[in-house]
């Protein structure tokens, strides 16, 4: 049978964003909290929507990061959350022939955003990153939401960290990337770390354990979504493992701006919230 594919390949469009919501939080020394979630497909929103809603951990978090999203799911989520947001799809995914790609959700105002195309090296289904630059309190924070494909090598996710690495403006002293990396081996995931850590990023989700679990992979636990900082310090770090939104669950951590704060030992501060 024929699987229709269109992939997206204008930099600049098809679009989506909405500067709806004026925020009233005032950032003093205070922690913020980032969240990455792959909600399959877009499919189960509602269901979503209670789960941000439902845990304290994730509650209110100031930016979300989401993956596998279409434009209605996206504003859904942010018109009944009450987020600003910006939505660039990859592809018409060949599945379900509907708009496929990421989301930065945020609490604050997005000043700023782009689409990055990721080399595709083993799939004709591209693969993108979404950037978005967030004024907090007059500190500027870039974020990167992305979705690597499964059939990458190591050697190539080095290629395609490097590549969004470089697009972070000099400027920009605070940075967070995180998303579905689709790292199945220790291999990839050493390989996704080292080029972070050459450009002076470090995990923010150390030592969370899996993150997904798939009934077409036999219910295999999988540590397939991270999140990495620069510019910040990680405060404490967890999960929420409730799956009836996605195969994937959600992933946060609270970070401050504070160079002069206790750093967290990888061990410690990590919530392991469940259903």
């Amino acid at each position: 049978m024929h699987r229709y594919l269109y992939n997206y390949t204008n930099l600049t469009k098809p679009r989506y964003a909405s500067q709806n919501f004026t925020t009233t939080r005032n950032y003093q020394n205070e922690d913020i909290k980032i969240l990455s979630y792959n909600i399959k497909y877009a499919k189960r929103i509602d269901k979503a929507i209670t789960i941000l809603k439902k845990y304290e951990t994730i509650k209110d978090a100031d930016i979300i990061l989401l993956q596998e999203m279409d434009k209605e799911g996206v504003q859904k989520i942010a018109d009944t959350l009450k987020y600003n947001y910006v939505y660039y799809p990859a592809v018409v995914h060949p599945l379900h022939k509907k708009d496929f790609g990421n989301a930065i959700l945020s609490k604050w105002p997005i000043i700023n955003d782009q689409k990055i195309i990721l080399p595709h090296f083993n799939s004709n289904k591209q693969r993108i990153a979404v950037g978005a630059t967030i004024d907090i309190d007059g500190k500027k924070v870039m974020a990167f939401s992305l979705h690597l494909g499964i059939f990458v090598k190591p050697d190539q996710r080095k290629i395609i960290m490097d590549g969004i690495i470089s697009a972070i403006p000099a400027d920009i002293e605070h940075c967070v990337i995180g998303g579905d990396f689709n790292t199945f081996t220790k291999k990839d995931r050493k390989n996704i770390q080292d080029a972070f850590m050459a450009a002076d990023f470090k995990s923010a989700t150390t030592d969370l354990g899996w993150t997904n679990k798939n009934w077409a992979l036999l219910n295999r636990k999988n540590t397939l979504d991270h999140i990495y900082i620069r510019g910040m310090k990680t405060v404490a770090k967890g999960k929420v493992i409730d799956r009836s939104a996605s195969d994937h669950i959600p992933i946060w951590t609270d970070l401050n701006f504070e160079e002069t704060k206790q750093p967290l030992d990888d061990k410690e501060n990590i919530l392991a919230t469940k259903n």
